[in-house]
């Protein structure tokens, strides 16, 4: 078995045994979509930078691959960061995409922190009301409950702050407040941890479990 066929998800692999070799147009076409994902959810996550984003779609424009952008137009349109895109998609008189970065405006404070183990203690003494999103690149369940975070720090800015830790790269943090899985939410009132919640909860399950904090 070919490296490419051990990626795939058994289902697929047992289909493939039925309907017999991918043509290599076919192997492309599944190995650029993946690509795609893991970019989208790279910047999804938070690991990919806006300047990261363009410059992974401008490959895919001068590449030819049209097809690619026009699925990536789609999924960035249709997220929860659809009306802030750092990418402005443009269609041309031939009917082709072209990408262009989107205009810089004013922007204010972020409205998610970035910690590390060198702010951490200051951060959580700042705010009296401080949740910390614990993720990592790798961790589906961390970029599905991403978009979420996002709402809410926009919808209760001034009552919650909301802040991301990068476990993988702030170990001593996770190993301080034994995180032994991911996503997991630290919630400090007055620079106390209070809380913790374990997993990717929906906004409606998550949510009422922040705001009795207030």
């Amino acid at each position: 078995m070919e490296d490419w066929e051990e990626r795939l998800p058994p289902i697929a692999r047992r289909k493939l045994a039925r309907i017999g070799k991918m043509t290599p147009e076919e192997q492309e076409r599944i190995e650029d979509s993946e690509r795609l994902d893991s970019l989208l959810s790279g910047f999804y996550g938070g690991s990919l930078d806006s300047a990261g984003l363009w410059e992974g779609l401008k490959e895919y424009e001068n590449q030819g691959k049209q097809s690619l952008l026009k699925e990536a137009e789609t999924k960035l349109r249709d997220s929860l960061r659809g009306k802030s895109l750092p990418v402005d998609f443009k269609k041309k008189d031939d009917g082709t995409l072209t990408i262009e970065p989107a205009k810089e405006e004013e922007k204010g404070p972020p409205l998610v922190l970035e910690l590390t183990e060198g702010n951490f203690d200051e951060v959580i003494t700042s705010y009296p009301l401080l949740v910390v999103d614990c993720w990592a690149p790798w961790c589906a369940p961390c970029r599905m409950v991403a978009p979420v975070i996002e709402e809410l720090a926009n919808d209760y800015q001034g009552k919650i702050t909301f802040a991301k830790l990068n476990v993988d790269d702030n170990q001593s943090v996770a190993m301080r407040f034994q995180i032994m899985s991911i996503p997991t939410l630290l919630i400090f009132k007055n620079g106390v941890l209070v809380d913790q919640k374990v997993g990717a909860m929906p906004r409606p399950m998550l949510e009422p479990e922040l705001t009795k904090h207030i």
